[in-house]
This record gives C-alpha cells, sequence and structure tokens, in this order.
C-alpha cells in the first residue's frame, strides 16, 4: 500500500468514526476540511450529500438530497466506481428516482466504456434490482453467453406487470425473433457437431425459447421446434428427456390440435415391446398423456359425448367396480369425487352402502390393511354426514364416530415400544383423524340446530383423541397440524407451540405452513411460556418463534439474489426466472408482513428484545402475495361445502384490510414513540379513511375485537398527529376523536364488570363453561379479546401521558379531558386483570381436574352420550394419558392467565 493509499484510508477512518458514534456534524466538518484543501473529489461530495440526507434537520436532509441530484447530473460524468455506488446507494433511500439511478451509471459507461467494472457493477445493481431495461442496455463484449443473456432480459421485460404496454409489445417481439434466429442456426443435420456461436445448444436454452414462445402465444411453432430433427425431441440437444413430452404435450392442448395429441397421447400409452422401454415407462410421470388422451377424445367427438349422457346406473355400476379395483388404495376416496356427485342422492346412498359392505378384505396384509374400510367411513362421512349435516342426528354421529374409533383399536400397529422416530404413520392414522372431525364437525348440532360454535368439550375431546395418536405415530403431519389449531381454539398457546415444534417447519414453510400457527398468536399467547427440557426458545417463546419466521424472509431475500446470479452465469434460464418470480413472492407475501407487524405486537405488550429491524417490512404497502396453503389438512367434506380446515380457525381469514389495519396501529406506535422522546416529526403519518381500514368485507377477515380496536386506534392516531404539531387535523376532529375514546373506555368497562362471583359479560361469552353457570376456562377469545383491549390502553395511556407532559412544543389537548382518559384507562387496565385473576381462581378450585377427565369420556353437561361411545373412549383413553393430559390443558391455562397479569401501562 503506498504512503498517499494509507492517508486517504486514514482520513477516511476518521469521518467513519464520527457517523458510527452519531456525530453528524464533526463528520461534515472533516469533509469540509478537505475540500477546501484542494481535495475537491466527487467522491467526497456524495458523501457529503449521504450524510446531510441522513440527518434529522430537514434543511440538511433536503440539501443533501438536492447535492445528490446534482452530482448524478454533472458534467462530465461521475465515473468513479466508489462515487457512483455512494450516490447509487442514497438515491435508493430517498426513494422516486429509479431513473436516475439507472442513468448514472449508463452515462459512466458510456463516459468511460473501457472500465469493465463499470459495465459489471452497473449490470449487476440493475439484475439485481429487477431493472431489466437497464440491465438490458448494457454494453457487454461481443460474447455467445451476453447475446443469450440479451435474449433472456428482453423476454424479463416482455413478462413484468412492471412494463409499460409499448415495452412489452416491444421487447418481447424482440425475444421473439432473436430466439428464432439462435434456433434457425442449429444445423439440421446431427453429424454436424459445430454449431454457429449463438446457435441454441443447451436443453435450457431451448426451454428459454419455449417460455418465451409460449409468452407470445405461439403453441404450434413450439410443436413444429420439438418435431424437428435439429431442435425435436430425439435430437442431439434434446435426447428424448421427458421433461420435453410434458412441453409437448402441454402446447398440443393449448394449440388445441386435438388430432395430433389423440396420436401422440396413443403412441406414449402404446404397450412396450423391449425390457429397456418397459424400464423407461416405470420413471415417466404418464398422468399428462392421459389427461391429453381423455381430453382430445372428448373435443374431437364432442357431439358424442354430449348426446350419450351416462344413465344413473351405468355411473353407479362404473363406480362400483372401481371401488372393488381400488378400494385398497388411499387415493380411492379423492378419484370417487370427481363422478360420485353426479349421482341422485339415492344412488350415492347405494354406493355408499355398498362401499361399506364389501369394504371387508382379509386377504390384505401389512400396512394397507383395513385401507378399504378407511374410504368407505370417508365415503360415508363425506356423502351421508356432511351433505346433510342439518339433518345428522346425535345418535348417527356418535355411531360414525364408535366405529372409527373401535376399526382404530382392531387395527395392527408397530410396537408401541419401538423409538418414537421410526415409527412412521400409518393408513389407520386416519381413523382416529376422521373420529376427531365427526366430533368437530356435526356436534354444534347436538346443543343448536342454528349454532355454529363447536362445544368446547367437543374440541378438548377431539384433542385428547389425536393425542392418543400421537403416541402410536409421532410424526403424523395432519394429526399434528389439526392439534395446533385444536389448542389455540381452546387458549392453551404454550401447547399448540410446543405441538407445532413437532413439525419440524423449515424454510418456505415459514410462507406456506407456519401460518397455522402464528395467526393472531401475538392476541392469543404473545408472553413465554415455562421452559421445556432440551427444546428451543421458538418452542415455547413466540417471540422467538416470531424472529426465527423472519430470519428466513431476510436470509432468503439474500440467497435468492445469489441464485439468481449463479444461474444467469450458468445458463439456467428458467431456473432463474423461477427464483425472480419466487423472490417476488416473498417480497410481497402477506405472511412477510403480518409477522413483522406481529412481532412488534408482541414486543408491545411482553417486552422482550428491541424489533426495529423489521419495520420496514411492516410498512411495506406493495402489492399482496398470498401463498398460504391449507391441503396438509384432511378434508372429507361434501363438494360445494366449505373446508374442514375453515371450521377450525381461529377467526376469519386476515387478508389486505388485516395488514391495512395493523399497519395503522405500527405507525400510531412509531408516531407516539417520536413523540415521548421528542424527536423531530420528518413525515407525519398519513392518517386513513375508517372505510378503507374497515369497510364492508372487514367481517370475512378480522374478528370483531381487530376491528373494534382499529376503530380506537384510528381516533388515537388523529390524536397523535394533532399533537405532533400538523394542521391536517382540525379541532372538530379532536372533540370527536376525544368522544369516541371515552365511549369506547366506558363501553369497555361495562362489559369488563365484575365483583365478588359475578360473571362479566366478556368471561360469559369467551370461556369454557362445563357442568355449571359458572365458567371454567379461557378460550382463545378471551385472550384475543383482553389483549387486543389491553394493546389499545397501552396506546391511549402513552398518548395522554405525552401529552400531559410540561414543556412539550406540541398542540395542547384539553386538560381534563386527557385526566378523563388517562384515569378510564387505568381502570379498564384494572378491570381487565379483575377479570384475569378471578378466572384464574376459578381455574385452581379443588375437583376440576377430576370434572374435566370426566366430561371427556362421558359428555356430561351437553346432553348424555351413548354408551357406545362412552365405551369406546374409555377403552381408547387410559386414566393415566388422560389425566395427564388434562393436566397439561389446566397448567397451560393457568400460565397463560398469568402472561396477561404481566402486562402493564
Amino acid at each position: 500500500m503506498s504512503t498517499n493509499d494509507a492517508v486517504f484510508q486514514r482520513r477516511n477512518k476518521q469521518i467513519e468514526d464520527a457517523i458510527d458514534g452519531q456525530n453528524l456534524k464533526q463528520a461534515l466538518q472533516l469533509i469540509e476540511k478537505r475540500i477546501k484543501k484542494g481535495e475537491d473529489t466527487p467522491f467526497l461530495k456524495a458523501w457529503r450529500a449521504q450524510i446531510l440526507f441522513h440527518h434529522a434537520d430537514e434543511a440538511h436532509r433536503q440539501r443533501g438530497i438536492a447535492e445528490t441530484l446534482q452530482l448524478c447530473k454533472a458534467d462530465p460524468a461521475v465515473t468513479d466506481l466508489d462515487s457512483l455506488e455512494m450516490l447509487y446507494e442514497t438515491l435508493q433511500k430517498i426513494g422516486g428516482h429509479e431513473e436516475t439511478m439507472r442513468s448514472i451509471w449508463e452515462r459512466a459507461a458510456k463516459a468511460k466504456p473501457q472500465l469493465r467494472d463499470i459495465q459489471t457493477r452497473w449490470f449487476d445493481y440493475a439484475f439485481e434490482g429487477d431493472d431489466w431495461k437497464s440491465a438490458q442496455k448494457n454494453n457487454f463484449p461481443k460474447k455467445r453467453k451476453y447475446y443469450i443473456w440479451a435474449i433472456f432480459l428482453c423476454y424479463l421485460l416482455a413478462v413484468d406487470e412492471a412494463s409499460s404496454e409499448t415495452d412489452r409489445k416491444l421487447f418481447g417481439t424482440l425475444a421473439y425473433r432473436m430466439v428464432s434466429k439462435a434456433a434457425e442456426s442449429v444445423p439440421a443435420d446431427p453429424k454436424e457437431l459445430l454449431s454457429p456461436p449463438r446457435a441454441i445448444q443447451s436443453a435450457e436454452e431451448l426451454l428459454l425459447l419455449v417460455r418465451i414462445f409460449e409468452s407470445q402465444g405461439r403453441h404450434a411453432e413450439i410443436i413444429k421446434i420439438l418435431d424437428s430433427d435439429n431442435l425435436g425431441i430425439n435430437s442431439r440437444i434434446i435426447q428424448n428427456d421427458w421433461s420435453f413430452v410434458g412441453v409437448k404435450l402441454s402446447n398440443l392442448e393449448k394449440a388445441k390440435m386435438w388430432t395430433e395429441g389423440l396420436l401422440y397421447a396413443k403412441e406414449l400409452l402404446a404397450i412396450p415391446s423391449s425390457e429397456e422401454e418397459r424400464k423407461a415407462i416405470q420413471e415417466r410421470d404418464d398422468w399428462a398423456v392421459w389427461h391429453l388422451l381423455v381430453t382430445a377424445t372428448q373435443k374431437i367427438d364432442t357431439a358424442d359425448s354430449q348426446s350419450g349422457a351416462v344413465k344413473q346406473e351405468e355411473l353407479l355400476l362404473a363406480c362400483q367396480a372401481y371401488f372393488d379395483h381400488a378400494k385398497n388404495k388411499l387415493y380411492c376416496f379423492g378419484d370417487l369425487l370427481d363422478y360420485l356427485p353426479a349421482l341422485s342422492k339415492d344412488s350415492i346412498r347405494s354406493f355408499v352402502e355398498y362401499a361399506s359392505k364389501n369394504s371387508g378384505n382379509t386377504e390384505v396384509t401389512g400396512p394397507f390393511r383395513g385401507v378399504a374400510v378407511i374410504n368407505a367411513l370417508k365415503l360415508e362421512y363425506c356423502f351421508l354426514l356432511s351433505s346433510n349435516a342439518s339433518d345428522v342426528s346425535r345418535e348417527e354421529v356418535e355411531d360414525f364416530v364408535s366405529r372409527c374409533l373401535k376399526e382404530y383399536r382392531e387395527v395392527e400397529r408397530p410396537d408401541r415400544g419401538s423409538a418414537p422416530s421410526t415409527i412412521e404413520s400409518q393408513p389407520s392414522d386416519d381413523l382416529c383423524i376422521l373420529a376427531a372431525m365427526g366430533l368437530l364437525r356435526f356436534s354444534g348440532n347436538w346443543v343448536s340446530r342454528k349454532q355454529e360454535e363447536i362445544p368446547d368439550i367437543m374440541l378438548i375431546r377431539a384433542a385428547a383423541i389425536l393425542e392418543r395418536l400421537i403416541v402410536d405415530s409421532p410424526h403424523n403431519y395432519q394429526a399434528l397440524l389439526l392439534l395446533v389449531r385444536l389448542y389455540l381454539r381452546l387458549g392453551v398457546g404454550s401447547l399448540a407451540l410446543k405441538t407445532f415444534s413437532k413439525l419440524s417447519v423449515k424454510q418456505m414453510q415459514f410462507e406456506t405452513v407456519a401460518h397455522n400457527l402464528f395467526t393472531r398468536l401475538a392476541t392469543i399467547h404473545p408472553h413465554s411460556a415455562p421452559p421445556i427440557d432440551g427444546a428451543e426458545y421458538k418452542d415455547f417463546n413466540p417471540q422467538s418463534a416470531f424472529v426465527q419466521a423472519m430470519i428466513f424472509y431476510l436470509s432468503a431475500n439474500a440467497t435468492s439474489t445469489r441464485h439468481r446470479s449463479n444461474g444467469l452465469e450458468y445458463g439456467s434460464y428458467i431456473n432463474v426466472e423461477g427464483t425472480i418470480e419466487l423472490q417476488r413472492r416473498l417480497k410481497r407475501s402477506i405472511c412477510r408482513r403480518m409477522w413483522a407487524l406481529e412481532v412488534k405486537r408482541v414486543q408491545r405488550l411482553t417486552g422482550g428484545e428491541p424489533v426495529g429491524r423489521y419495520d420496514e417490512m411492516a410498512r411495506d404497502t406493495s402489492p399482496l402475495v398470498d401463498q398460504r396453503t391449507f391441503d396438509a389438512f384432511m378434508n372429507c367434506e361434501a363438494p360445494g361445502q366449505p373446508t374442514f380446515e375453515q371450521l377450525m380457525r381461529v377467526g376469519p381469514l386476515p387478508q389486505k384490510h388485516w395488514v391495512t389495519s395493523a399497519q395503522m396501529t405500527d405507525r400510531l406506535w412509531g408516531l407516539l414513540k417520536d413523540l415521548a422522546v421528542q424527536k423531530p416529526i420528518l413525515a407525519t403519518p398519513e392518517i386513513p379513511e375508517l372505510d378503507k381500514l374497515v369497510g364492508a368485507s372487514a367481517e370475512s377477515e378480522m374478528t370483531p375485537s381487530e376491528i373494534e380496536c382499529t376503530r380506537t386506534n384510528l381516533s388515537l392516531l388523529r390524536l397523535a398527529v394533532y399533537i405532533s404539531g400538523s394542521k391536517s387535523v382540525t379541532s372538530e376532529q379532536v372533540e370527536k376523536s376525544l368522544g369516541l375514546l371515552e365511549e369506547w373506555l366506558k363501553s369497555k368497562l361495562e362489559a369488563l364488570a365484575t365483583d365478588g362471583n359475578s360473571i362479566s359479560p366478556i368471561m360469559s361469552q369467551t370461556t369454557i363453561f362445563l357442568q355449571s353457570d359458572a365458567p371454567y376456562a379461557p378460550t382463545w377469545r378471551f385472550f384475543h379479546g383482553i389483549f387486543s383491549i389491553l394493546d389499545s390502553v397501552k396506546a391511549l395511556v402513552f398518548l395522554c401521558s405525552t401529552a400531559s407532559r410540561k414543556g412539550s412544543k406540541g398542540a395542547k389537548l384539553p386538560k381534563d379531558r386527557v385526566e378523563s382518559l388517562l384515569d378510564l384507562g387505568r381502570k379498564v387496565h384494572q378491570g381487565a386483570h379483575a377479570n384475569i385473576r378471578a378466572l384464574k381462581k376459578r381455574l385452581s378450585e379443588p375437583g376440576k381436574l377430576g370434572s374435566l377427565m370426566d366430561l371427556v369420556i362421558a359428555g356430561k353437561g351437553i346432553g348424555e352420550d351413548g354408551d357406545q361411545l362412552r365405551g369406546e373412549l374409555e377403552k381408547m383413553l387410559d386414566t393415566s394419558s388422560l389425566e395427564l393430559f388434562c393436566g397439561e390443558l389446566m397448567e397451560s391455562w393457568d400460565e397463560a392467565l398469568g402472561g396477561m397479569l404481566a402486562v402493564r401501562m
């Protein structure tokens, strides 16, 4: 290192140290000193502009923006790499200057075309930032791979929803012409090994051609290419790769080439003539072939298929024949769902009776023994119970559940003494899940034909059955997932966390599966449960669980950026496109945004480590992408009915309204914290219209508590904006907001009112009642309602404390109204604690454990159960295991109520 370099780095280190110490004034002085001494470089000017932009003072901030933009337009253009990166980084932070971000690199590249580092860095920034237009302009050397890159970038521009209509057409046509030329350049003679440099040379490049042609709707041309000698399926490049057979099948259908499709499908399904062909067939997935065969046949012979309607008797006989053929396969039930709804009710009943009668098969051995019975019971559940749910009697449900439990008890299973990790799930596991589903799905009718809520005792019973199943099959995914939902509904969040840990959720499952635990967890179980021996923090600490999910999103973005860059280098264009799309979906993920908002709510309620690093995620307002999946739950509901999973949710499925409302609350808290430390308010939060937060469709995705608290928090936001000094809130709006807050607090005091042994309205609506009229334990609705209230009350107390602080420079609220709100808020907090303590006391009364155990077995208090169901439950749930199960429920409820008492104002 030269002396000059060492001096330069030492001087830079002084500025970096000042910035790290938040001494921006000193950093600016050091830069100004160097400039005055003759070191008037674009780098120092860019650095000065960046520091000014980060200054708290608005005047400095605006000067930083102005100096940055001035440097970007300087003539001659800035070409120093460090200066360009500094300017690019500042422009990213400022936002809204995408064209300028593109132009600084383009101008530098034109000014110094010989500097390859500028070209490379320009391309990297553009490609990583999804700026295909800028990346496509890059002037790379005239090498083969860059020609293919240019085709790929034109294609990305053509299919990008952010591109203008003009750009889509222009670059789509350009990509089509360039890739067509590359295809035409491939020699027709397979013996000619050397191809022109710009000809297609790999299967990956041919897949890129397919994507480009498909985006242009040129499906028939794809078929022509795949039938050609130089690029066809039998060519030297493709070598009969089965994936291209799938491409051809798909495009034959898209091109509506039914005659050609039918002939091709028949050709592929021809009986093999050699051992090698038979082996090849075994390795293929031929579902797409069968699909095209059936579809093409229907399209060619439409008239016959319309006039020759299958008679009920023929369809019934065909379904019976298929059941006889496939009854010992678990897919039998799902296959029949496509055809049975076409039968009349009488024919369906006849078929279900046939399946039940012919399901016994003692010849089948091994793990698939009894599968025919499982299929018959699923058919019964679907077409006799679910299809007629409003008319199902208690006796019918008891009989169904009893038979499921009896069949499970009698089936042969692996030795329970084996190590749990070696016991795989068995088909017979479905019997326990069916029994639990039967209790949950139809038990509401036992109490009232109009009641939609599932009796809490049935939730407990179903959980007991599934816990018994987990002893035999520790890794049954469906059972564990349903248990998570049951425990959440019962308000035993610590057991939900513990059970969820057994699912071993990893990577993308935080996007597709974790919502089954995380949805509303912040208002059901925000606090840490007692530590579990040998467990990770995430298994008993909700904040740790949320943080782990957020780590996935942060790391996924970095990983996918690296993968797409590497994939481009290696020519894996289709994988790169998939990675780009995945990265885009994850950035816009509704789960990513919800978990960022919820981990901040957990921190507000319970404390813990700061979570400001998730602010950007939480405040993102880009369009939402929903990738949540629900197919891991067993579903045997009749076609047209809501899925079973929908019946087991803790409230409606959160969507756009939920996110928008939670973001408003997050903005409220951000403003309150800035006001508390007297931080300059650079941008006052926008106050949304109430209809945009809780519009007409809000009830389909938000609970009543969430809607109510959103209204309350909006009033608080108006007051916070007012005292921040903004003129956007009028005195009339202030008066209205104060009145709404007073009304809300008084209504909560009434809902929480309890003295002595009386039961508050909230407690009567959100707790578990067993044998008496006294509440026994909390449900998720109790925790959700109280925590939602406490979250808003904390914000109200915070606001009032800030507003009444002496020396405050902001607008003033009426002192008497502020004191009244503070007093009411504290009373609501005390009322909530009184409810919690009362319920905690009732839970610990003598004899409650025995009463709960009796109710699980005998079902007292909801109508006497029949001897058959009671007998099966007694045989399945031994006393010691049942006592342990009920004891864990009571401990979790007690711990959860204790966690609520820890929430302070």
